[in-house]
Parts: C-alpha cells; structure tokens; sequence
C-alpha cells in the first residue's frame, strides 16, 4: 500500500496547486521512486490512498504502475497513516502488506525487508541516521526489536535509526490495526510492548521533501548538475539553461536565463527573464529578475532552510 493522502501542510503554499506525491523530479512524480519500489519487491497489487487534489495522485500514479494493479483507497476526511491501512483493509489482501510512503525519493532494495518479515511481526526498514537534530530516531535491543522512538534532539545518547517510511506487515499483525482515524502510533506501540515490532537497518540513497525547500535541493541532487526538459516542454532559442529542470507543458520564452531553478508543469517564463535558485509554480512576467523564491500566483515567497511553513514576501513580483 502506498500512503499519499497526507495534507502536505509543511510543503504549503506549493501543496495548494500540487500535492506533494504529484511534484515532478526529472520526468517522474515524486511518488514514482516508492511506487517502483514496492513493484520490484513484487507486489502484486497496490492500494493508493487519496485526499488532498486527488485527482493529480490518481495521474500521477497511473504514469507508473499499471491501472489493473491499482485500487484507491478515498479520504474525504484524512484518517491518519494507520487509519488509512485500517479503511483499506477489505482492499488488501491477506497475506503480508508492503506499505511506503509517497512523500519521500529514496533508491532502496527491498529484498532485505521482504526477507526479513514474519507473519506475526512488522518489520520497518531502517537507515544509519544522518542527523538526530533534524529527524526523530528508532531504537532497537541487539536482536532487533524496536524498544523506542525519540523526537529529534532527543536521547542523543542512544544509538537510532531513520525510518525510511517502507515497513512489512505480516498477516497476524493486521489485526492490531486501530479504527480510523489513527497515527501510526497506534498500531505501532502496541505490537511493540509485545516484542512484534522488528527494525532492519539497510543502506541506500534515501531523501525526504517535506518543504519547498527540501523539494528544490531534492531535484538539483537528481539533476546533477545537467539541466532536464521534458519532452512535453518547450524551451525557445536563446534561452539558458543551466542545472535547471523544465516540466511537462511548461514553456521558457526566448532570452530567459535560468540557473538552479525548477519550472513546474505548465508555467510559462517569459522572455528574458532571469531567475536563479528558484521553484516556479506560476507565470513569470518578461524581464522578470528573481532569485532564491517560490514563484507562486500571489506573489514570492523566500526559499530558505530556516523557514517552515514559508512566509510570503511582502511586495509581489511585477505582472
């Protein structure tokens, strides 16, 4: 089961026109890396569950995973992660459930999980971790067993573990799952204080896009320093691109100069534009110089490590 039907409040004011599992990273949806993930692991179906701009999840998916594996699971009212598994359990089938989150870009082989998972167990797949300040941590005894989860800052002195959204729920544990609405917690800790949560701690390339700016720094890591248009865009002679990603439908007038920047499907750069270092989700005006912003229809908003949610600039850009 995929889960893409959070809010995506952290990623707003973008979340207002996309959702987050719908942004494009160079020719995919974000949710592609997770959905291709558990097709390798080889599930034979897949439940997506939906809420917010549903019908941009639903394309999305469908440019990955073959329609007759699909079945969408709809939140009108969002009911948590494990409220979610739980409204879709007549969906699921009864053997071992794969789950991933749709929010995250990871390359990770499964196998390892698949491998590890037991009927009366759920298995979370794990990584060292990066940086206990920024992300909360899972703990695990010598055998394996999580014993604990820590918010960021916090038990610095106990070794932990990122948790990387993908987890193995065997057959006996579905039971355990709460009516929703329901955190993950829910299920969680009580098959915990019963020794049937279990942790495997892999290694991979694995990054979460919680806000626009984790978003930005997410493509130009893909990109790699080359520049991406699809082939649904167009880019007029005598625009510039460099370490840039152009989307689906979008268009780049003649004379733009763009760096570091990630044009968002449909939007159009005017011409001689110059814009560096910038997540384009709107129209830019002709002549148009702009710099380290999210470019949005009521106006800019600054990109910057140290500001979630984004607060808006207060002059707009010129139309």
């Amino acid at each position: 089961m995929l889960l893409a039907a959070g809010l995506g409040e952290r990623m707003e004011p973008l979340s207002f026109l996309i959702p987050k599992p719908a942004l494009p990273v160079v020719g995919e949806p974000l949710l592609a890396s997770s959905l291709q993930a558990l097709l390798s692991a080889g599930c034979a179906s897949l439940v997506v569950n939906l809420h917010r701009h549903p019908e941009q999840v639903v394309a999305a998916v469908h440019q990955v995973a073959p329609a007759e594996l699909v079945v969408f699971s709809l939140e009108p009212k969002l009911l948590g992660p494990a409220g979610g598994l739980s409204a879709a359990r007549s969906a699921l089938r009864k053997g071992p459930v794969l789950v991933a989150n749709a929010d995250c870009w990871s390359r990770l082989d499964l196998q390892p999980l698949v491998a590890a998972g037991k009927k009366d167990r759920a298995v979370l797949l794990l990584l060292p971790h990066p940086d206990r300040r920024r992300w909360g941590a899972v703990h695990l005894d010598p055998q394996g067993r999580v014993v604990g989860f820590s918010k960021p800052s916090e038990n610095l002195d106990r070794s932990g573990f990122l948790f990387t959204g993908f987890q193995l729920l065997g057959s006996e544990t579905l039971a355990f799952l709460p009516p929703p609405p329901a955190p993950m917690d829910a299920f969680w800790h009580p098959l915990m204080a019963q020794g049937r949560l279990w942790g495997h701690v892999v290694r991979g390339a694995f990054r979460e896009a919680g806000d626009p700016e984790a978003y930005w720094r997410l493509v130009m890591e893909v990109l790699a320093g080359t520049s991406f248009v699809h082939a649904l865009a167009h880019v007029e002679g005598g625009g510039q691109l460099e370490h840039t990603m152009v989307a689906a439908g979008a268009r780049v007038a003649f004379g733009a100069r763009l760096s570091r920047c990630v044009v968002l499907p449909g939007v159009e750069v005017g011409a001689h534009a110059c814009l560096a270092g910038c997540v384009v989700a709107a129209p830019v005006p002709a002549g148009a110089s702009i710099e380290d912003s999210l470019v949005m229809p009521d106006g800019l908003y600054p990109l910057s490590l140290n500001t979630s949610p984004l607060a808006k600039v207060g002059v707009a850009y010129p139309r």
